[in-house]
């Protein structure tokens, strides 16, 4: 799941994951008239209702508290609305506080969410770390400083969290939000359509690195030249899970080459990149993967699950994909299980510096992190209209209900939500207790040498800016195959001179070999 992000998605989307990666990252779907506006045209929707108004009034003078979430799947309003009250009456028997539920297309939610905390409108959000983002959010003055919020917090709050979950959410020792509890990083792997799999004999347990993709791919663009063979993962970016490692000191522009690696460089020199970009250079050539992937505007999965597309690559972890999306089935696993820099909290939840209500927005915080009836409300929605509880004690879509029409797309894309710990197991859970499989897992990804490393951006303000504009101009058209590499090599290598690339990247090179040296 970008988270899962995921993307969307979330894919963050996520990433979505960290959704699968920014853990289960990434659907979005529906028609206009059956989800929310953010959904399918990226703008933000606001729950609101006769009811929703009465429960408001009956609150008397309590605070209400916008909470920002990223969307996975489609939501429809009236179901907001209803979702919205309920969280509200529990709320005010609980906690003596309100809430205004806001949720927005995980590919427009950081546009969003930035315009949002220029006033005061945005009390609780959930944001994403990855290229750095927790540096920049806390460098531009956009999340308050929770360290003394967390330190006077229940046990329970502060025992939720690991140290390295903690040091995810900081800088400089201050805390800046929570992370999502889920598992650190993802595994990369392709989503496959159910149909052409089956219809050509496919064996998806085959595929388990890039050249047995690219085998799959060319037999099916053989096939089913009237469609994809491969799509990026969401919008423009070919992978969120990407084979070489990023985001090194909670920076948008330091990369290595591998987890086991320490030196740093930028993307567009890894041997890993190439080596990626070789492939989809080569793919794009042929004609296998979308002619104007870097324009797209649809999510991977998605267009799997419509039969528009054979495959996409997708960040994957615990969860099966494929009861995400339907009519899809899943390959082996292209790159283990491993998680770089920001991947350890790269979904989070934190409080804008802008809210007026900075104490009632810590208790909603907390609170959505420790209260499991609060949470299976807001990531499932209201038990009996949107899941049942069945015969096993899982979470299953009412009879007659699929991911399709649940009107409430929480329950079908749950990455983004703080902590699905709290939340009942769905029936198609493949463990019987999430906290001991996260736990499982944690203990055996693969961690970044650099996790925990920080470096200071605040003079580089200028030099950021500049290197962003480099990798938007080149970095998805390049990943998409679209353009080779080589060819553009020498002038970005002529770009990054210009701007001081090389100079920066040697000082934090300085800064990373000494704090690896006390390590």
């Amino acid at each position: 799941m970008k988270k899962r992000i995921v993307a969307s998605l979330l894919c963050m989307a996520m990433v979505l994951g960290s959704l699968a990666g920014c853990g289960s990252q990434g659907t979005s779907g529906g028609s206009a008239s059956t989800q929310s506006a953010a959904a399918s045209a990226g703008e933000t929707a606001e729950a609101s209702s006769e009811a929703a108004s009465g429960t408001k009034a009956a609150a008397g003078d309590m605070v209400t508290l916008s909470l920002y979430i990223p969307t996975l799947a489609p939501y429809t309003d009236e179901a907001i609305a209803e979702v919205q009250d309920a969280i509200n009456e529990h709320l005010a028997e609980n906690y003596g506080i309100q809430t205004k539920l806001v949720y927005t297309e995980i590919g427009n939610f950081e546009k969003a969410i930035n315009l949002a905390m220029t006033t005061d409108e945005l009390d609780v959000t959930c944001y994403f770390t990855g290229n750095g983002q927790l540096s920049n959010y806390v460098n531009n003055g956009q999340l308050l400083d929770i360290t003394d919020y967390f330190n006077n917090a229940s046990e329970e709050l502060k025992n939720s969290f690991t140290e390295a979950e903690i040091t995810s959410s900081s800088m400089n020792g201050r805390m800046y939000g929570l992370v999502r509890k889920y598992q650190y990083g993802g595994k990369e792997v392709a989503v496959l359509n159910k149909e052409i799999v089956e219809e050509m004999g496919i064996d998806p347990a085959s595929i388990t690195d890039m050249d047995s993709l690219g085998e799959v791919l060319y037999k099916v663009h053989e096939a089913h030249p009237e469609i994809y063979a491969l799509v990026p993962q969401s919008m423009n970016d070919m992978t969120w899970n990407s084979p070489w490692v990023g985001g090194v000191g909670l920076t948008s522009f330091a990369y290595t080459n591998d987890i086991e690696s320490t030196k740093l460089q930028s993307v567009f020199e890894l041997d890993s990149f190439r080596e990626f970009c070789n492939y989809t250079h080569q793919w794009y050539q042929d004609g296998l993967i979308m002619s104007d992937a870097i324009s797209n505007t649809q999510e991977g999965s998605s267009m799997v699950t419509a039969g528009a597309a054979f495959a996409t690559l997708h960040n994957a972890d615990i969860d099966p994909l494929d009861t995400m999306y339907p009519n899809t089935v899943i390959s082996a696993t292209i790159i283990e299980p491993r998680a770089v820099s920001t991947d350890i909290g790269n979904l989070q939840y934190g409080i804008s510096t802008n809210s007026a209500h900075p104490d009632e927005a810590f208790t909603l915080l907390s609170a959505l992190y420790t209260d499991s009836k609060l949470h299976t409300l807001l990531s499932y929605g209201i038990e009996g209209k949107h899941y049942v509880i069945n015969d096993d004690g899982r979470a299953d879509y009412p009879e007659g209900m699929t991911a399709e029409t649940e009107p409430y797309g929480g329950f079908a894309a749950t990455a983004t939500y703080p902590n699905y710990l709290l939340n009942p197991l769905k029936e198609t859970a493949v463990v019987d207790d999430y906290k001991t499989a996260v736990d499982e897992w944690n203990d055996k990804v693969k961690v970044s040498k650099t996790f925990g490393f920080y470096f200071d951006t605040s003079e580089y303000g200028d030099f950021i800016t500049a290197y962003k504009n480099l990798e938007e101009k080149y970095l998805h058209s390049i990943k998409t195959g679209s353009v080779a590499l080589d060819d553009v090599l020498p002038t970005i290598q002529s770009e990054l001179e210009a701007i001081g690339f090389y100079e920066v990247i040697a000082k934090m090179q300085e800064e990373l070999d000494a704090y690896l040296a006390k390590q």
